[in-house]
C-alpha cells in the first residue's frame, strides 16, 4: 500500500507524540518509585475514584477476565468501565508498511490488542483515553498509537464520542514493542502511585489463524 507524502508526514507526526508520551510515562514509573513521603495519611489520588464493586488494585488477571476499573480521567469526570482484555496478537511489522517512515517504529514488533469495554458508570466517557499499556519484557510501558481513521486494519483509538452510561463498545488498540522485545502483559495504571491491574496470556503470533 502506498500513501502519499503528506499523509506518511500526518501519521508521522501523531506517532511521535504517541511515543513521547508513552517514553515519559515509562520514565516516570521507572525513576520516581519511593520518592512520596512518609506518613499514615496519604494524600488521594487526583485520578481515581472510589467505587465500591471496583476491582482491587493489583488483581492479575488471565486474557479473556474482565474488571471493573474506576478512574477520574477528568477533574470533572469520575469513570467506571468494564474492561476485558479478549485477544493479544502479534503481527508483522509490515503491517504498517507506507505508515511511517521512521527506521525504529519500521523495525518495531507490532500488537494489536482486542478489548470490550462498557460504561458501567454515571458520566460520560466520550473521547477518553483509557490507561491500558503495553508492559514489554524490558519493563518498558508503551501507551496505544494512533494511525488514523484509514488504518482499517486496527482502528486504534480513544472511547467514541458519546460513551453514555450503559452504552458497550469493542475496540481494537495498537502497540509497538521496541526491536528485540516482546509483550510481558497489558497495565491499567491511571497514576505512578496506582498498583497495576494486569492481564496475561498466550500471544497469537503471525501464521496462526
Amino acid at each position: 500500500m502506498s500513501v502519499a507524502p503528506a499523509a506518511v508526514e500526518r501519521h508521522d507526526v501523531v506517532m511521535r507524540r504517541t511515543s513521547i508520551l508513552a517514553a515519559a510515562l515509562a520514565l516516570a514509573l521507572g525513576g520516581c518509585a519511593g520518592d512520596g513521603p512518609e506518613g499514615d495519611d496519604e494524600p488521594e489520588d487526583p485520578a481515581t475514584t472510589a467505587v465500591d464493586d471496583a476491582t482491587e488494585p493489583g488483581t492479575q488477571l488471565e486474557l479473556g477476565e474482565s474488571a471493573t476499573l474506576a478512574w477520574r480521567p477528568a477533574h470533572d469526570v469520575e469513570g467506571e468501565l468494564g474492561l476485558t482484555v479478549d485477544e493479544v496478537a502479534e503481527k508483522r511489522p509490515s503491517v504498517l508498511d507506507g505508515w511511517t517512515s521512521d527506521g525504529a517504529v519500521r523495525r518495531a514488533r507490532p500488537y494489536f490488542v482486542k478489548v470490550s469495554l462498557a460504561n458501567t458508570g454515571e458520566s460520560d466517557l466520550g473521547g477518553q483515553d483509557v490507561p491500558l499499556y503495553l508492559r514489554d519484557t524490558a519493563g518498558t510501558l508503551g501507551a496505544p498509537w494512533t494511525l488514523g481513521g484509514d488504518f482499517t486494519a486496527c482502528q486504534s483509538g480513544p472511547l467514541p464520542v458519546p460513551f453514555e452510561p450503559g452504552d458497550e463498545t469493542d475496540m481494537c488498540l495498537v502497540y509497538l514493542v521496541p526491536h528485540g522485545g516482546r509483550v510481558r502483559d497489558l497495565v491499567f495504571q491511571p497514576t505512578e502511585a496506582y498498583d497495576p491491574i494486569t492481564w496475561s496470556g498466550e500471544v497469537r503470533t503471525p501464521g496462526r489463524g
